[in-house]
This record gives structure tokens, C-alpha cells and sequence, in this order.
């Protein structure tokens, strides 16, 4: 049977490709600009297949990869890495070009793959980790074995955080409205359409909480300003046209919900640096470990970071060490988006008690 997957998914497997084929890594800046001068040797890439743990050791002086863990040792040249690289680029740009969103299989490519024991598209991963490599870290003098996440422009724009009923809501009580202007709210068809009628109506919009409570939990363990922020966040981007995460803070910011004291001392941070550091942890725990559904401990899953793979076919790596080049990349790549009101039952104003309540929900994509 032919192996299939869709363009994120044979990314990953371009990514094996390539890095292998360079034998490093580069850093980037928020913006996806490569550093040239600050790079991360690879010395092996780790990848479980049918519960065997193959190592592609590579040797860039003779250049060639040595592949362990099958019946024998095989030795693939590092050019060989590149040629295949090229080609599956390639090929993932034209499917991308012509539209196709149907699984792809490339004949060719599965047929190197099954030659260096690579059986899949995408490797089994654990939790947020889709590639495990061995570096040499030259700043530090350490080679730490560490779990990337990968995240290509390849294909189509990826999600950060997911979407799901209920665990992602975010619950309203909406003050200043009865039963006909509530019936009418829920007839219209945009969101925003739906706030301005509340605007005129001079409602209070308040926020309640989270209809569960690990999700909830799992922000304040974070930061205890955060499910306000978010909440916020939510209500900026369901009644006007921002959709960028950093528009949005950026209102926050001058809006200030949190009454946040600005000191104009020579070292103070601004309003700015209090909303943005707060949503940029949210987003690096999301994106590194954290889920809405599961109680999150703090640790990190995917603890190298993130690989991006750009649309020129380069990978970028954002390392935890540069932690705040990750934030940065987060922070400046993603917005909201309105996932199914109908699958996620939110959206419309429901009575309960005799009061009024409004769900809202999250979804966080790449752009």
C-alpha cells in the first residue's frame, strides 16, 4: 500500500531529508530571518519506526550518513539526502500550487524512504514532538538529546491551539438585554454584526470563567492574569475586524483592562511588555507542551523548541535557549479564527437562572 499524507505531513519528512543533507540547523529571528552566524551542528536524528529506534548518524567530514537499528548498517551519502530533499520540495510545491488537497503519495520518494528504514510519513511522536535530534550546542559545549516540533509553510496554515466543545469556552454573562433582543442577536449571521447590536443596546458583557476547569487551571498555573486576558482577547476579535494576535494585545494594551500600573521609572516596562509577555507564555506553553484538555505540569514536551520550514524550503530552527526569539515567532505568525459554531455550541446568547450567557471559544492558527 502506498503511503499517503498531506503536505504537513511530508514536510516532516523533508525536514528529515534536509537536515541530514546540511548536517545543521540555523537559527532564526521572529520574522524568519536566518541567522547566518549562529547555527547548531546535527550529530544524529532519532526516529522510532514499528517500535525500533533507528539512529542517522552523520559524519559531514566524509560526508555520509551511517543508518542504525535495522538488520544492517547502512551508509547513505549526505548528497543523496540533498537530491531526494529537492525533489520532494519540489513536489510539495506543485501540489500546493495546483490546490490539491487530497493525501499526495510520490513513488519515488517511498521507495528511498523504505531503503533507509523509514516506513512512514509521519514518525510516531510523543505528545508535541515530531523529531528528535542530538546537537552540539557551541555555545554551551553540550550535546543534548531534544524533541522539536515541527511547523512547515509548505502545506496549509497548521493550528496552535485547538479548538474543542465546551473545553476551549469561554463563558459571558450579558447584562442589559431580554428574551426578543436575544432571539434577535442569535438570527444574526456575523459576529460582528451581533456586537455592535449589543453596543446599542448598551449591554454589560462580563466574563464568568471557563466551562472546564483544567483548562482554566492550566492558564492560571501559567499566569493568574490569564484567562481575563484571553477572555479579552476573545471579545476584541469577535467584535471588530483584528484577527492578529499581536493586534489584539496591542489593544489590549492601550485599553488596559487589568488596570495595570504603568510607572514611567527609567527601567519600568511599558503596558505593552504586561500583556505581550503574558499571552507570548501562553502561547510558547501551548505550542511546547501545554493542552486545554489535560492538566499541565510545566514540562516541556517538545523541550528543543520549534522547526519551521519556509516557503523557499530552508529550516529554521527557534531553540528554547532563544526563548525569545520563539516567543517572538509565536507571537508575530499567529491570529484567531472562528472555528463551527454549530460543532463547538457557542456563539449564541442562551437563559439560564433568568440571566443571559454568551460562549465564546479559541482557536489560535499560523498565518
Amino acid at each position: 500500500m502506498a503511503l499517503k499524507g498531506n503536505k504537513g505531513d511530508w514536510s516532516e519528512i523533508y525536514t528529515l531529508f534536509k537536515l541530514l543533507a546540511d548536517g545543521k540547523v540555523y537559527s532564526g529571528d521572529g520574522n524568519l530571518n536566518k541567522y547566518e552566524d549562529l547555527f547548531f551542528p546535527i550529530l544524529k536524528i532519532l526516529r522510532l519506526e514499528n517500535e525500533i529506534k533507528y539512529q542517522y548518524k552523520i559524519n559531514s567530514i566524509k560526508g555520509n550518513i551511517a543508518i542504525l537499528g535495522g538488520k544492517q548498517e547502512l551508509v547513505i551519502s549526505q548528497n543523496q539526502f540533498r537530491g531526494m530533499a529537492q525533489t520532494l520540495y519540489h513536489y510539495i510545491k506543485e501540489s500546493k500550487s495546483n490546490g490539491s488537497k487530497k493525501a499526495l503519495s510520490f513513488p519515488d520518494i517511498e521507495s528511498f524512504m523504505h531503503d533507509i528504514y523509514c516506513d512512514t510519513v509521519k514518525a510516531k511522536s510523543v505528545n508535541k514532538t515530531d523529531i528528535r535530534m542530538v546537537i552540539h550546542d557551541m555555545r554551551t559545549g553540550m550535546q543534548p538529546e531534544l524533541g522539536f516540533s515541527i511547523k512547515s509553510k509548505l502545506g496549509g496554515k497548521s493550528t496552535l491551539v485547538n479548538t474543542s466543545q465546551d473545553v476551549t469556552n469561554f463563558l459571558y454573562l450579558i447584562e442589559g438585554i431580554d428574551d426578543q433582543q436575544a432571539a434577535k442577536f442569535n438570527s444574526m449571521k456575523y459576529f460582528k454584526d451581533k456586537f455592535g447590536f449589543l453596543d446599542e443596546l448598551k449591554c454589560n458583557v462580563k466574563f464568568c470563567g471557563l466551562l472546564t476547569q483544567v483548562f482554566e487551571n492550566n492558564l492560571v498555573y501559567i499566569d493568574t492574569s490569564l484567562p481575563v486576558i484571553i477572555s479579552e482577547s476573545l471579545l476584541r476579535y469577535y467584535s471588530s475586524s483584528d484577527r492578529k494576535v499581536s493586534d489584539i494585545i496591542d489593544f489590549l494594551t492601550h485599553k488596559n483592562p487589568l488596570n495595570f500600573n504603568y510607572s514611567t521609572g527609567k527601567n519600568a516596562p511599558n503596558i505593552m511588555d504586561f500583556y505581550a509577555r503574558k499571552f507570548k507564555q501562553f502561547l510558547l506553553a501551548y505550542a511546547l507542551g501545554m493542552t486545554s484538555a489535560k492538566a499541565w505540569n510545566g514540562i516541556y514536551e517538545a523541550n528543543g523548541g520549534y522547526l519551521v520550514v519556509k516557503e523557499d524550503g530552508d529550516v529554521l530552527c527557534f531553540h528554547f535557549y532563544d526563548r525569545n526569539e520563539l516567543e517572538d515567532y509565536l507571537f508575530y505568525n499567529t491570529a484567531f479564527e472562528t472555528p463551527d459554531t454549530d460543532r463547538h455550541k457557542y456563539g449564541k446568547i442562551y437563559k439560564e437562572g433568568g440571566a443571559f450567557y454568551l460562549k465564546l471559544n479559541i482557536q489560535v492558527r499560523f498565518i
